[in-house]
């Protein structure tokens, strides 16, 4: 809600379909989470790790600079459409914002997808004590489902609020995102019995068949 004030203007349509939209994505999302795998809740709330050894803290330790990138980014793609729209800078047109709307609300569904499928999805980089490969439901098909989702949503926020100039930060949000996989999967092949095996049968990373 505070992009209104920001963008000086209550009646920023964009916005409302925005916000309206991904509140009841979200509620029932949580709703049926908190239902069906509440352990991947309190292990999203977690920010301190437990789990880590001399071998895989070296690969976690990426969330150090990885994270608060990743954050100023995705703040910066959320703050720059309400300026532009502020100080009247050129938007896209309507229906182009509503298909960013279905497409941020596609994203945080594919990202509900993975979490109930995979109750160690953390935040951090860390791994869980009794931790066990999850390789069903969105994770028979690529690795980091939960990562393809977020990407989605990153992607199509500045583009559900009509703004071209904020895709910018919006992609180095989501280049972070690729770029924590190599360390994400080096720690688990080394604190993980498995993994390694993992990676060879589900092949693709983020979208199947391509990557």
């Amino acid at each position: 809600m505070f992009v209104f004030p920001i963008a000086g203007d209550w009646r920023w349509v964009e916005a409302w379909l925005f916000v309206i939209t991904l509140t009841i994505s979200m509620t029932i999302g949580m709703a049926i989470i908190n239902q069906q795998n509440p352990r991947v809740l309190r292990n999203r709330m977690k920010m301190k790790k437990a789990g880590l050894t001399a071998a895989t803290r070296s690969s976690a330790s990426s969330d150090r600079w990885i994270m608060p990138v990743m954050g100023v980014a995705f703040f910066g793609a959320l703050i720059l459409p309400a300026i532009g729209h502020r100080l009247d800078w050129p938007r896209l047109p309507l229906a182009i914002s509503v298909i960013g709307v279905i497409m941020l609300n596609i994203g945080l569904w594919i990202m509900n997808l993975a979490m109930l499928e995979n109750a160690y999805a953390s935040k951090i980089l860390d791994i869980n004590q009794d931790q066990a490969i999850i390789d069903t439901g969105p994770y028979a098909r690529v690795r980091h489902p939960l990562y393809s989702g977020g990407i989605v949503m990153m992607l199509a926020l500045p583009i559900a609020l009509g703004s071209l100039i904020s895709l910018l930060p919006a992609l180095v949000s989501a280049l972070m995102l690729v770029i924590r996989i190599p360390f994400e999967e080096e720690m688990l092949v080394k604190g993980m019995d498995g993994y390694a095996d993992y990676q060879e049968r589900v092949r693709y990373k983020l979208i199947p068949g391509i990557y």
